[in-house]
């Protein structure tokens, strides 16, 4: 009999591994791209290293669907960039390095941090500890990569894009409703964050980090905050009782 919870589990865990091997040649283009644009040397090795710490990322991946005796996808080979191509390369810079760092690093830091506490294996246990210490230095070199690139340029121009970038890293499927086996609580033990929780840590993430950070880098975050203000209210209104 199939389990639409476990099948689920297994292609988030493949999904994963498809992202950490995009993620190594990301943050390995980002490293060489700020040592072009004159970056201090401390955060372009910090950016080779999350591209080895990446790759890394991705045998843990793949350790774990082994483990789960589930197939292991073809690596990801494309190298994605997201940055409008209008704006300057030193803008494309930034904009790739805030959404991969600031956002989706944080986001991904976020997500393993919930779901240490329900490991069931000390190997499970082990691989989301060891991805969310490493995300946390990951975030942390976009931010730092922000503290310098704001004495250098108007940080303004990320202002409109931002609800675009977020709304990118969260997926096309985060603020649908849940597909079979996705909400299922024992999610949690395999090591994955059932669909109604990735909705509320991603939210909370944003308004907790991602927000204040961006603010502090002196970048408005209002269209941001209309954005995530959009999201629950949505949410909220499906998930309301009818009548209500």
């Amino acid at each position: 009999m199939v389990d639409p919870a476990r099948q689920h589990a297994d292609r988030v865990w493949a999904a994963r591994y498809g992202v950490e091997t995009g993620a190594a040649l990301r943050f390995g283009s980002l490293s060489r791209r700020m040592w072009q644009a004159g970056a201090p040397e401390a955060l372009v090795e910090l950016a080779a290293r999350a591209s080895r710490d990446e790759t890394r990322h991705a045998s843990r991946c793949e350790d774990v669907l082994h483990s789960r005796q589930a197939p292991v996808p073809a690596p990801e080979t494309r190298l994605l960039e997201y940055a409008p191509l209008e704006l300057t390369p030193e803008q494309r810079l930034t904009y790739e390095v805030v959404a991969q760092s600031c956002v989706s690093e944080t986001e991904s830091m976020a997500t393993l941090v919930t779901l240490l506490d329900a490991a069931t294996t000390e190997f499970l246990k082990g691989v989301l500890h060891e991805l969310a210490r490493d995300e946390v230095a990951h975030a942390r070199l976009g931010w730092g990569y922000l503290a310098w690139a704001k004495q250098r340029m108007d940080l303004a121009f990320l202002v409109p894009m931002l609800p675009r970038m977020v709304a990118g890293s969260a997926g096309p499927d985060l603020f649908r409703p849940a597909a079979a086996g996705t909400d299922d609580p024992a999610l949690f033990h395999a090591g994955v964050v059932p669909h109604s929780e990735r909705q509320r840590v991603y939210l909370e993430t944003l308004e907790a980090v991602v927000i204040p950070g961006i603010t502090e880098h002196g970048i408005d975050a209002a269209p941001l905050r209309d954005w995530v203000d959009a999201r629950r209210a949505a949410l909220t209104t499906s998930t309301a009782p009818a009548g209500a």
